[in-house]
């Protein structure tokens, strides 16, 4: 038997609450889709793609559309009120914090069921953390979206972090921000 599939992934994951596990959408087999994936079904595609679609619809037509969604019905009533809950609370963003939202669910979609269960596991162990490490830990996975995703892993090595974070903390950074979107220092 199948997990429940999400619509799409929900919560922004980093430090903060740990997402349950979930798995990868599996497109045009009566998951919920979105309009405009490319290799899926005509009907089928990804949160970033079906945001901008319905960008400039009020929530509620966007609500309607969710609901008619393929597979959306197949959704347990929970996940339907938490998808729909979702795209009230996206709604409700500023712009740049709806995008952070919407590349980071975009990234964990790209990721294996393997690399999406290390991700959740890395929130779960910061959330675990004694909450002086926590605040070092969120400090320094703030300070490391700032840097472009392909010197992170060198900064994570450096001599600097080796002796301020363990390796435990280090795995927990270095996982959460595989999906962390860049952001660049203002």
């Amino acid at each position: 038997m199948q997990p429940t599939q999400r619509p799409w992934n929900g919560p922004s994951v980093g430090p903060g609450p740990a997402l349950p596990p979930t798995t990868r959408p599996n497109y045009g087999q009566g998951r919920p889709v979105y309009p405009g994936r490319p290799g899926a079904q005509p009907s089928g595609s990804h949160l970033p793609d079906w945001m901008a679609q319905h960008r400039n619809e009020p929530v509620t037509q966007q609500e309607r559309q969710l609901r008619q969604e393929p597979g959306f019905n197949r959704l347990n009533p929970a996940e339907q009120q938490k998808a729909v809950q979702q795209l009230h609370q996206i709604d409700q963003m500023p712009q740049a914090q709806r995008d952070r939202r919407l590349a980071r669910a975009e990234a964990i979609e790209r990721l294996s069921p393997a690399e999406r269960m290390q991700v959740n596991q890395s929130a779960r162990q910061m959330n675990s953390l004694p909450a002086d490490r926590q605040t070092m830990v969120r400090r320094a996975f703030r300070a490391l979206r700032g840097v472009p995703p392909d010197q992170r892993q060198t900064i994570l090595n450096s001599a600097r972090y080796g002796s301020t974070f363990s390796p435990e903390e280090r795995g927990i950074l270095s996982n959460l921000l595989r999906v962390e979107p860049y952001e660049a220092p203002h």
